[in-house]
């Protein structure tokens, strides 16, 4: 079975998809401080977020969804 994802563990996978999301101009910043309880630090307009892994892989769904929903329900 093929994957998108080239990391094989859930952190790794929730890194990469917030490292995506800053590629694409969604999210301003992203840094990672593994030793810390909330881990993930991610700028937005806002301000900067610090969010645990549940945290994360939540923000990163609500993201997508955000900057991708209306395109995927127009129809041609």
């Amino acid at each position: 079975m093929s994957s998108i994802w080239s990391r094989g563990d859930r952190r790794g996978r929730i890194e990469e998809a917030l490292l995506m999301l800053e590629g694409q101009g969604i999210i301003d910043g992203l840094e990672i401080r593994a030793c810390e309880d909330k881990p993930y630090r991610v700028r937005v307009p806002a301000g900067i977020v610090h969010l645990g892994e549940d945290e994360a892989s939540m923000f990163a769904l609500g993201a997508v969804v955000g900057a991708f929903g209306g395109v995927a329900r127009r129809q041609a």
